[in-house]
């Protein structure tokens, strides 16, 4: 069938397994040939088509709430509730979100760009049902890893003991989250999934033999599994649990959906996927790199990316000054690959678990170990209580890499790294920091690690920047700012790369202005300040974050302080919320462009 036809999912209560798995062959390979094009999640879909199928045919969207977690691992859920057409603008602007989005679609049931809410979400739903005297199922879908994350526990606990509400959990298997699953958790699936070997014989044994004689064996197998097996962790919390099984076989799923739909408790349903079906160097990657995939371009870009550079510039400082990197499921984003091959007693990935991560840091940095704790600017505030009571409150030496700072683009909402600033703004002792250039960036770590003792953030974006080749490196000793120009007009401040855009506006219009690289937001170079106030009546502020507590207000609070009467201007992104799309679109439709700044200064300047 022509997928840009399906309107909703109904039709496929009416389809044969053969159709079934005709469309699903259909889905795979429209995915394989249009996710390569926009850019999107490309193994994690892959791997749910026959769920996602099997699902829609057992269930009824939206009466039954299909709850994904994460949600990037749901774009056959999109195909089958109408949105195939749309996918050539996928994640970009104003285009088909690469997540669940509730401005989308009635069936999209639970908005999340962050791993282990689902399970709550599920019992948020079911007591709602319960209190408004409806009967929807709710059914979470969680994979990628994301079972291993505290908060999914914490929601296992509560539901698997509430006998007064019944959820369905599908458990994705497919030992993978955006890298390698780790940890126990991950152990423990293996072995209730015992080998994948006997899993590939089951479909053999499935294809050749009636369905009368399947059936016998599958009582023999319950009974001896029953009698041999010790119950598994979710049947200790009180699930019933139904599985493993072969996800990708659509008869299979089917039937054990219609069985679990009538039990009486909350059920556990553990499939087990590849992830990457369909795309034979997806299927073998082992690492995440077909985890997402760029939009494919024929650019060549130039330079080195931001997080390869600060992979870099952490191996080279190992000479220097040993340091232990504790990494929450972030190893092939944040480029640190190699570093975990060579020093292997000095890296752990801890899975996705930021606020174990961060507990974890402090009590190293305790014992005197100086850690490394790199993080999405978007996923730290996931460990915010963890960073605020047992980091900062202590002022323990840890030393944070924000990776994909600012507007990050095709994610989305759930995504954009412009709300770290103000919250590691608020904690005491914190030293926050941005680099202009990797030359920076290498001063800026020296600095962190070996001539200061406060926790501190090194933030840098998303993108390409200039490799490091030899370069002199200028010392950092304490906090301080740089001036990047002299002028008289007015004084501009900012941060990070966003200098180039502001550098590029004063050439443009001609302006004869300071230009200001604050490379330490908190605490701000109070000399250089005072200089500016006193040479410059008029400042202007640029941040690429939401600056509730950012730079602008620490300027306005030291020039309150010492009684200055400057007049001030900003430019920021405060109480906006920035959907997905091309960053320089969203800094266009944001009015934090170069053609906006040039009407912001010109009315500064009237």
């Amino acid at each position: 069938m022509n997928l840009f036809d399906i309107k909703d999912p109904s039709f496929i209560k009416n389809l044969t397994i053969k159709e079934l798995q005709k469309l699903a062959h259909d889905i795979r390979a429209f995915l394989i040939e249009e996710i390569p094009k926009t850019g999107g999640h490309l193994s994690s879909n892959l791997g749910t088509v026959e769920l996602i199928i099997a699902l829609h045919y057992v269930f009824d969207s939206p009466k039954d709430a299909f709850i994904f977690d994460v949600g990037h691992q749901a774009y056959t859920h999109k195909i089958l509730t109408g949105r195939a057409k749309d996918f050539h603008s996928l994640r970009q602007t104003d285009g088909l979100s690469g997540y669940i989005n509730y401005l989308e679609s009635i069936h999209d049931q639970w908005e999340s760009g962050h791993a282990g809410t689902s399970l709550s979400a599920l019992q948020g739903f079911l007591y709602s049902q319960r209190l408004k005297g409806e009967n929807g199922r709710g059914i979470a879908i969680i994979g990628d890893a994301s079972i291993t994350n505290g908060m999914a526990f914490e929601a296992l606990n509560v539901l698997g003991s509430d006998q007064n509400v019944k959820g369905i959990i599908v458990l994705n298997d497919n030992e993978m989250g955006i890298s390698k699953s780790v940890g126990a958790i991950s152990k423990a699936l293996t072995r209730i999934r015992f080998n994948r070997f006997f899993v590939k014989i089951k479909r053999f044994w499935q294809i050749i033999l009636p369905k009368c004689f399947l059936e016998f064996l599958g009582r023999i197998k319950r009974g001896l599994k029953s009698f041999f097996q010790r119950q598994n962790i979710f049947e200790d919390l009180g699930y019933l649990y139904v599985g493993p099984i072969d996800g990708h076989d659509l008869k299979g799923l089917i039937y054990n959906f219609e069985r679990i739909k009538r039990a009486r408790k909350s059920v556990v349903m553990h499939i087990l996927t590849d992830k990457g079906k369909g795309h034979e160097l997806a299927e073998q990657d082992k690492i995440g790199t077909f985890h997402g995939v760029s939009k494919a371009s024929t650019k060549k870009k130039e330079g080195i990316s931001w997080s390869q550079g600060i992979a870099n510039i952490l191996y080279d400082l190992q000479e220097l000054e040993k340091t232990f990197v504790i990494m929450p499921a972030m190893t092939v984003g944040t480029s640190f690959v190699e570093f975990s091959k060579t020093y292997k007693d000095r890296y752990i990935d801890v899975g996705i678990a930021e606020e174990h991560a961060a507990s974890m840091a402090a009590m190293m940095a305790h014992q005197g170990i100086k850690v490394f704790l790199p993080l999405y600017a978007t996923f730290s505030q996931r460990a915010f209580d963890q960073i605020l009571n047992d980091i900062a409150r202590s002022n323990h030496h840890v030393v944070f890499g924000i990776d994909r700072a600012g507007i990050v683009g095709e994610d989305g909402s759930t995504h954009q790294g412009i709300f770290d600033v103000s919250m590691f703004s608020l904690m005491p002792n914190m030293v926050i920091t941005m680099p202009y250039d990797l030359k920076e960036a290498k001063a800026l770590f020296d600095y962190a690690f070996l001539k200061q003792n406060h926790p501190i953030v090194i933030r840098y974006p998303r993108g390409m920047t200039q490799a490091l080749n030899g370069d002199v490196i200028e010392e950092i000793n304490h906090p301080s700012w740089v001036k990047m120009k002299q002028g008289k007009d007015l004084a501009i401040i900012s941060y990070g790369q966003s200098l180039d855009r502001l550098n590029h506006v004063c050439e443009s219009m001609e302006l004869d202005a300071t230009i200001i690289n604050a490379r330490f937001i908190k605490p701000i170079d109070e000399v250089m300040l005072k200089n500016i106030l006193e040479t410059h009546h008029k400042i202007f502020v640029y941040e690429e974050i939401a600056n509730s507590a950012g730079l602008y207000p620490a300027i306005l609070a030291f020039a309150e302080k010492h009684a200055y009467k400057n007049e001030f201007m900003e430019m920021s992104m405060t109480n906006q919320i920035i959907h997905h799309g091309n960053y320089k679109e969203i800094i266009k439709k944001m009015k934090m462009d170069e053609r906006s700044i040039e009407e912001k200064i010109l009315e500064f300047l009237k």
